[in-house]
């Protein structure tokens, strides 16, 4: 955890501060509004089809500066990832900021009169739109029960094809550019139009070839990999050269391995305590990549790890803390543990709940922990005997107030779901409930 390949359906704690991003987006399209609303009139050219000129190159522009925005959070650039209160809360507002764009790009290209009048211009802006269809539908294939029977690609290709989106905000510019556009006769939303795409593209070759560069990244090399059960195996990493990786624990990082379909990183929890002069990762064989690692891993094989990422920190909440752990999503609580030096200052009643007694990884070490902090207090809860894990069987173990408790998730994401529906029912605020989504495709 986390693995797009192999536990995009997992879900976990997290917490931000401030995370302000989404309402400077808001923002950001507000102003943008703004600027075609008061600029319209002088726009005024005699055309018949004015307002439906308008209205779609105002469509057409406002998708541009969606994905913009997209692009620019696709970059995993550390210093947004407060304003959004996680990486994933940015990919999440990434996903999110596409696929709005490409709706109002679709309402654009059906909106806007055609004009054959300039050459390149229809052109560019028809291959635009049919590229950046082709990438919204692999994107949204896995999460479309329609798509996904059709579209099979697996994460490390569709990244590789992802990366190149910004090939189709140039054509867009072109095609901007190109035309006969009303918006060449408003200075304030063409600028603004402009410094978009200026952005966009910006953020595509940063990508493309500064961010291998700029991105804190450590040379590692695997010590050992050890399987734990049919479908996990844990990772062990020492440091090659450099200083050693910065995080703390419950974060995760991009690793990617020098063996053939293995090179392209994929995100991990980092398991360890973040004190530990080694690395290790926990990793659920689930995906094409994760299935490849034990066979195609061995002491040795250099690795590179790229990060820290992730705002989970349990030493934010309060004292009184719920930790539910499904299956996998064991992980960052495992880091957390292992982490234990001192009496953690809070009440904690870690929930760990399996399908069957055989999938509890970790369950004697979580234990060993739990006897040198009495306030750490495990309970595991087994599926196969037990039924599922419920709020109610959870308040009645932990004997906590939800309405004051701190309640920090990590597992698949209908658990998630019901637990924290489950939480909101019982009196939790929104606020206390705690957990991230790792879907980054």
């Amino acid at each position: 955890m986390p693995q797009p390949t192999a536990q995009n359906d997992q879900t976990r704690a997290s917490r931000s501060p401030h995370p302000i991003g989404r309402r400077l987006v808001a923002g950001l399209l507000a102003v943008h509004t703004a600027a075609w609303v008061l600029s319209a009139p002088a726009a005024a050219d005699g055309r018949s089809d004015l307002l439906r000129q308008l209205a779609g190159e105002y469509l057409g522009a406002t998708a541009v500066v969606l994905f913009a925005t997209a692009t620019l959070l696709s970059t995993r650039a550390r210093w947004l990832e407060p304003w959004f209160g996680g990486l994933d809360k940015m990919y999440r507002a990434h996903r999110e900021t596409a696929t709005l764009g490409f709706a109002l790009l679709a309402a654009h290209a059906a909106t806007t009169p055609w004009r054959l009048t300039s050459p390149g211009g229809v052109p560019s802006g028809l291959l635009a739109f049919a590229g950046i269809t082709v990438m919204v539908a692999l994107a949204l294939g896995p999460r479309l029960p329609v798509l996904r029977r059709v579209i099979t690609i697996g994460y490390g290709r569709w990244r590789i094809l992802h990366r190149f989106v910004g090939i189709f905000l140039i054509m867009a510019l072109a095609h901007m550019l190109l035309v006969d556009a009303v918006v060449h006769a408003m200075p304030v939303p063409f600028a603004i139009t402009m410094a978009a795409f200026v952005t966009g593209i910006g953020a595509f070759l940063y990508s493309l070839l500064l961010a291998r560069l700029v991105r804190p990244r450590r040379a590692y090399t695997v010590t050992a990999v050890r399987r734990l059960n049919d479908a996990t195996v844990e990772i062990g990493l020492a440091l090659r050269r450099g200083r050693p990786l910065e995080f703390h624990s419950g974060q995760f990082v991009f690793a990617s391995f020098r063996r053939r379909g293995l090179r392209e990183p994929h995100p991990f929890t980092v398991s360890s305590a973040a004190h530990d002069p080694h690395l290790r990762l926990t990793v659920k064989a689930a995906g094409d990549f994760t299935r490849r690692l034990p066979d195609r891993l061995g002491p040795g094989v250099k690795a590179v790890v790229e990060g820290a990422y992730g705002m989970m920190d349990y030493r934010r909440g309060g004292p009184d803390q719920v930790w539910v752990a499904g299956g996998i999503g064991v992980t960052p609580f495992l880091s957390w543990c292992r982490d234990l030096t001192e009496d953690p200052g809070h009440r904690i009643d870690f929930f760990y709940t399996v399908r069957d007694r055989a999938d509890a990884l970790f369950w004697d070490e979580i234990v060993a922990v739990a006897r040198r902090h009495p306030r750490l207090r495990p309970h595991l809860h087994v599926s196969s005997e037990a039924g599922s894990l419920t709020v109610p069987r959870i308040v009645a173990r932990a004997r906590v107030d939800p309405a004051s408790t701190e309640v920090y998730l990590c597992g698949p994401v209908p658990m998630i779901r019901a637990l924290e529906r489950g939480f909101r029912d019982a009196g939790a605020p929104a606020a206390r409930i705690h957990f991230e989504e790792f879907g980054f495709r």
